[in-house]
């Protein structure tokens, strides 16, 4: 295989706008795609940089049930200043806990899927 990178995750919403809204206003993410296309609109957003986006669907995808929440895991170099700026955005967002792989916290977007977020361990251990 020569698959080099996930391109992005489908991530079930109520509503495209208000969950971009979410994902760029509160996360800082940036608005990657948003157009409309033959099933409906494609809105993806992602972090600064990143590779790897968030499709926000509100329709039905063929061939595929979407069922909610989800769980996806973000990766950051300060923890405390992340968890700081959610909560100064309106973010409920517990005390992050010390895990083998680093310390992490975890919230949820306005549809209920859950967002982790993971400042990982200076030994770069990682979960599996």
């Amino acid at each position: 295989m020569t698959v080099s990178r996930i391109q992005f995750l489908t991530v079930p919403v109520a509503d495209q706008a208000k969950a971009r809204d979410f994902y760029v206003g509160k996360l800082g993410f940036e608005v990657v795609v948003d157009r409309n296309g033959p099933a409906g609109r494609f809105v993806m957003v992602a972090p600064k940089g990143a590779q790897t986006g968030l499709v926000l669907v509100d329709y039905p995808i063929s061939g595929v049930t979407l069922t909610g929440p989800l769980h996806f895991q973000l990766d950051t170099t300060d923890l405390d200043a992340d968890v700081a700026a959610l909560r100064d955005n309106g973010i409920e967002v517990p005390e992050p806990q010390a895990m083998p792989w680093g310390r992490a916290t975890s919230f949820q977007d306005l549809d209920g899927n859950g967002v982790g977020l993971l400042e990982p361990s200076a030994f770069g251990n990682r979960p599996g």
